[in-house]
């Protein structure tokens, strides 16, 4: 458990066990109370005196028993929120360059078997545990040995859905979004395109395995015969999306393209203007994009709603990726809508120019820009 991957199992492992003891007990302590006030009233269908007397005192017994319960309830989250925040702080000081925590508020835990992020300190702390509680009792892990055996990419229904993208472009526009996207160094409509499903996604984000794999081109994704480790150099982030329709690819790219087109010396020229040592890269709002909820689809990791978070998980992704015997469990993804979720969503579009010019690299459905992304609707 040395490195951050390891720290954030533990962390989420702990706060699915204050949930489990949360129901356990609490359900244990109402049961408890009801079964000594059961016997109590057995113990009166006697009629005699003595055994009237004996239900009376049984009775009286039961309000203890549940305030023993709802103690025992109470020390056992105080005992792993602890161990939760000692987690934390290591992550703070020793992964994630922060200063040490200030003490766990225990007058802010809650009430018996429940735990708030109040009780944190504020900032790093107390967004870590927002998000991953927020996502504790939602997402789904897919095993390894279920992503080995998902059928490859069929690179016909890629070629498809590529065509249907171009059809639905303006014409003027077509000839060069055919080059775009038939360049062998884009693959926007291979991991993008609306011929990816929710499982593609869901393999992407859990385990790095690419929407195209097994077609020319795509990275070898494989999951090693002797050791079981997961062998991959595709590059994937704590979520992976898809555009769900080729109207809903398009709509984006020609309001980027209604845009550069404006420049004096045309598309390329727009490129040229904002580019960055040979990158020009930018985010198209979704109402810009005309993009509506519906419209785009995806799959991120659970609980990674903040920066360190998410580094984390992908950290703890990569430890479940190991040798057998080296690998801890899968990680856990939610399937989401970024456009129906998200106020700053939009799309990502980078521009790399080679020897043979500018080429699309990628093109993708985004909760929000990356940080060297140039807004499309300040550039108008």
């Amino acid at each position: 458990m040395s490195g951050s991957g390891g720290v954030r199992r533990a962390i989420e492992t702990l706060l699915r066990a204050h949930a489990d003891v949360s129901r356990s007990l609490g359900g244990a302590s109402s049961a408890a109370a009801v079964r000594v006030t059961r016997v109590a009233e057995v113990a009166r269908e006697a009629r005699h005196p003595v055994t009237r007397a004996v239900a009376d005192d049984v009775e009286a017994a039961a309000p203890a028993v549940e305030r023993a319960m709802a103690e025992l309830t109470a020390e056992t989250g105080r005992v792993l929120a602890t161990e939760v925040h000692a987690l934390l702080d290591l992550l703070a000081v020793s992964h994630h360059g922060q200063e040490s925590l200030p003490p766990l508020d225990l007058g802010r835990l809650g009430g018996p078997g429940s735990l708030s992020a109040e009780a944190f300190p504020s900032g790093f702390a107390r967004s870590y545990v927002a998000t991953v509680l927020g996502d504790l009792s939602r997402g789904a892990a897919t095993s390894k040995a279920e992503a080995a055996a998902h059928p490859a990419a069929d690179q016909a229904s890629i070629d498809a859905a590529r065509e249907r993208i171009i059809a639905v472009v303006a014409p003027e526009h077509r000839a060069r979004v055919r080059a775009w996207l038939e360049h062998p160094d884009c693959h926007a409509v291979e991991i993008h395109g609306p011929q990816v499903g929710d499982r593609e996604l869901e393999l992407r984000a859990g385990w790095t395995r690419p929407p195209d794999h097994g077609t020319e081109g795509a990275d070898t994704w494989q999951v090693r015969k002797d050791d079981h480790k997961v062998v991959s150099k595709h590059r994937a982030g704590p979520d992976a999306s898809a555009f769900t329709s080729a109207e809903a690819f398009a709509r984006p790219l020609e309001a980027f393209l209604g845009v550069a087109a404006r420049h004096p010396h045309g598309v390329d020229g727009f490129l040229d203007e904002c580019a960055d040592l040979g990158w020009a890269a930018f985010f198209i709002k979704a109402d810009q994009g005309g993009l509506q909820p519906g419209d785009t689809t995806a799959r991120r990791g659970a609980g990674t709603g903040t920066p360190p978070a998410a580094t984390d998980w992908i950290r703890m992704r990569n430890d479940a990726m190991k040798k057998d015997g080296e690998c801890p469990p899968p990680v856990r993804t939610i399937s989401y809508d970024p456009i129906a979720e998200h106020p700053d969503s939009g799309v990502r579009l980078v521009f790399r120019h080679g020897d043979d010019g500018w080429v699309m690299v990628t093109y993708y459905p985004s909760d929000s820009p990356a940080p060297d992304n140039q807004p499309l609707e300040e550039l108008t």
